[in-house]
């Protein structure tokens, strides 16, 4: 028979798991999605993610004639939640006020003034570091944007703030084409060229985590690069910064939709959260940059010469 004394301190140990597997299971239960908390639970979450938070920033314009309008936005989202399965961090509503001028001329598109654009996204970052992101994370789904984020993290300098501001654009689509020989098989397009603005690489992407909305049909029917539409247009002139792609290419649409797979979408997906989760890691572990703006802030107000 088992000593009393031993007894209580065996049922004490399993109160204690059993505390501590409530306390892991309700921590997992809170969801990375910022309007999907109550305001009790919207504390817990910024305190089981030490104040990190991702804004994904996607677009709404054509997307080839096989892609719904918001593929970038949908992509953009997926991989910022995704990651935080892994990696906890709060993910604010998507972004869409983002760089859709080459495809403005596009039945679909929507595209901001870029004024409006700085404001909104300033907006947004300033009630994200108000509500306790400490850590902000701009998860960028759309290749427009890119010049415009780097601008923007120039401009953020201009104006002492006690956040730290992050822009990423690797590990999101596209996996870039040197990437490929590194990559398993099952990530390879299916043929030299099928990638690009509504491609197959996005579309894949799409078609395994929302097949309902991808017309894989209509691949062909509308001209693109390598020629498979009713045009082939890669002998057109070089482009020119006015609008982008749509000098060279009337229709918005490079590649090749027809040969995407879901499976190609799952194993591309799964790449860019792996990478996107590291990226996760690194930022929590960064204990330096808002240190480092802070004694900026302090030499800029009286600049010295050395």
């Amino acid at each position: 028979m088992m000593h009393p004394s031993r007894t209580a301190k065996t049922l004490l140990s399993l109160a204690l798991a059993a505390t501590l597997l409530t306390t892991v299971a309700h921590a997992q239960s809170l969801s990375p999605k910022w309007e999907d908390l109550t305001s009790a639970d919207f504390v817990k979450a910024l305190q089981q993610s030490g104040g990190v938070c991702m804004l994904p920033m996607g677009s709404i314009e054509k997307f080839g004639p096989s892609g719904p309008l918001g593929t970038n936005l949908y992509l953009s989202r997926l991989v910022a939640l995704e990651a935080a399965k892994k990696e906890y961090a709060l993910v604010f509503p998507e972004f869409y006020a983002t760089i859709t001028t080459g495809a403005s001329t596009l039945a679909g598109t929507i595209n901001y003034s870029t004024h409006l654009q700085e404001e909104l996204l300033t907006e947004s970052i300033g009630e994200m570091a108000r509500n306790g992101c400490k850590k902000i994370l701009l998860v960028n789904g759309n290749s427009s944007n890119t010049s415009f984020l780097a601008f923007f993290l120039n401009s953020v300098n201009q104006t002492p703030h006690d956040y730290a501001l992050y822009t990423i654009y690797g590990p999101e689509f596209p996996v870039f084409a040197a990437q490929y020989a590194k990559l398993p098989k099952e990530m390879q397009p299916s043929a030299p060229g099928v990638d690009g603005h509504g491609g197959e690489e996005r579309i894949a992407a799409m078609l395994a985590y929302y097949p309902d909305l991808v017309h894989l049909d209509r691949a062909h029917d509308e001209p693109t690069s390598t020629g498979h539409g009713t045009a082939n247009e890669q002998g057109a002139p070089p482009r020119h910064l006015a609008s982008g792609f749509m000098d060279s290419l009337s229709s918005g649409y490079t590649g090749d939709a027809a040969g995407a797979t879901a499976v190609r979408g799952k194993a591309l997906v799964a790449y860019v959260v792996d990478r996107l989760v590291t990226a996760l890691q690194q930022i929590k572990a960064d204990n330096t940059t808002i240190q480092v703006e802070k004694q900026f802030f302090e030499r800029r107000e009286s600049p010295q010469i050395k």
